[in-house]
């Protein structure tokens, strides 16, 4: 798979990325505290590694302990592993450093633009709006969430035509 297909697919979905990003934070962990860290269903976080691995994004931990200075989210000293641990690779690392504000104006059209520009358009829920919704860039209630109100303030600093 190339970059630009991993970008478009870890922005298509805002959980993929934030079980990379959960990788960034903790450097090394396993599925089930990725699902206590970030609420994403036990099964879901396990297809996302799944898919994260076979892209080249995170790779498996091979030693046989896990000290604190590795797993950044680890409260003992010292453990031996119990899990599978995964820790993110440097093109995991390069990848979700690359998604930016920019990135999303590339995969969004104009009129999802419009849809996070206009609020009273949002209201009749459309595909478009659960889109948006996949990418992060809109919550459960439709409004925009930081990422969602970055991409709308670049796009307007670009005067990208969205009326």
């Amino acid at each position: 798979m190339e970059d630009d297909e991993i970008k478009k697919a870890l922005i298509e979905n805002n959980e993929l990325l934030m079980v990379l990003s959960h990788f960034s934070l903790a450097k090394l962990d396993y599925a089930k505290n990725i699902k206590i860290y970030t609420s994403i269903p036990q099964m879901n976080v396990n297809i996302y590694i799944d898919r994260l691995y076979d892209m080249g994004l995170i790779e498996k931990y091979q030693g046989s302990s896990i000290k604190r200075t590795e797993a950044k989210l680890k409260k003992t000293n010292e453990v031996h592993k119990h899990h599978t641990y995964y820790e993110i690779t440097n093109k995991g690392h390069y990848i979700l450093k690359d998604i930016t504000e920019r990135e999303y104006i590339k995969y969004i059209g104009i009129e999802c633009l419009r849809l996070l520009a206009l609020k009273r358009l949002r209201k009749e829920k459309s595909e478009a709006c659960d889109k948006l919704y996949k990418m992060g860039l809109l919550n459960k209630e439709y409004e925009l969430t930081p990422m969602g109100e970055a991409v709308l303030d670049l796009a307007k600093r670009r005067q990208i035509k969205i009326l």
